[in-house]
């Protein structure tokens, strides 16, 4: 593998086998010549290969953003990771790079931009807002400003977005999905719901997968109508609100929800609902 061209301290664009990749590692871009063979054990983290429109545009990103931005979005990126078993998108230290040059940038003009959807990502996001929070004020103390409340909740937009398995998945359309889906189940339940025990907890966790899956049109095909009529017969009340989610989603996504996804909305809100008063 040699470098093709250094991008910055920490980047190098790279070339193996006829393709091109981006790699990270602090200091592997200082005075680094073309031509010259990469010692691996200095590289932190590969991203290729450059082949579509949208890499190109990662790759154009290290010509207009100072390297300190990578280098404290990649340790922003690590200590994420570190709360997740599945591998981030790795795009992720490129958009939210994009994003926290722009936010610093912004914050010296005193211009913020409110997040309509705060309130939602603080209960239903905790994870991802509290690395938010930490996230905001590392950057904070390396540009010395001081970035707002607000951008905790869009840098927890950008780690949602990179849990996706889908990379068309929108992290709004999904929040709002999931916000609803819990309205509803809240007032038809018409129970007093603990949101900070581990059974909600597990409720609002099988939401977020369910509405990516909604969201992506990858809805669990098999139907199986044994367990479903068993729940129908022994907690007709979780499946009457399982039911009542399957119109709203028909009605708004034109989306046909199969037995075996509301034979699992149905468990868990059966679940929910036995441990909530």
């Amino acid at each position: 593998m040699k470098v093709k061209k250094s991008l910055n301290n920490s980047m190098l664009l790279a070339e193996n086998d006829g393709k091109e990749m981006i790699l990270f590692g602090k200091g592997i871009g200082f005075n680094t010549k073309p031509g010259t063979i990469i010692d691996l054990q200095s590289v932190e983290q590969v991203f290729m290969p450059l082949d579509t429109l949208k890499s190109r545009h990662y790759l154009s990103l290290t010509d207009t953003i100072p390297a300190d931005f990578f280098e404290i979005t990649h340790e922003i990126v690590k200590m994420a990771q570190a709360h997740y078993s599945e591998k981030l998108n790795s795009v992720l230290l490129f958009t939210l790079a994009e994003h926290l040059h722009f936010a610093v940038e912004r914050c010296k003009t005193n211009t913020n931009i409110a997040n309509k959807l705060t309130w939602e990502i603080k209960r239903y996001y905790q994870r991802e807002y509290s690395i938010g929070e930490l996230a905001r004020d590392l950057v904070s103390a390396k540009f010395a400003v001081s970035l707002p409340d607000d951008e905790a909740v869009h840098i927890a937009f950008h780690i949602i977005n990179a849990t996706f398995q889908f990379d068309e998945t929108n992290a709004h359309k999904q929040v709002e999905l999931v916000n609803r889906i819990a309205e509803i189940v809240r007032y038809k339940l018409n129970q007093n719901i603990d949101v900070n025990s581990i059974h909600y907890a597990r409720f609002i966790t099988h939401l977020r997968y369910f509405a990516e899956r909604v969201l992506n049109n990858s809805l669990a095909t098999e139907e199986t109508d044994d367990f479903y009529n068993e729940l129908i017969r022994f907690h007709p009340k979780a499946m009457v609100v399982a039911e009542v989610i399957r119109d709203f989603i028909k009605s708004n996504y034109a989306i046909a929800i199969p037995n075996d996804e509301l034979t699992w909305l149905g468990i868990h809100i059966s679940k929910l609902s036995k441990y909530s008063k």
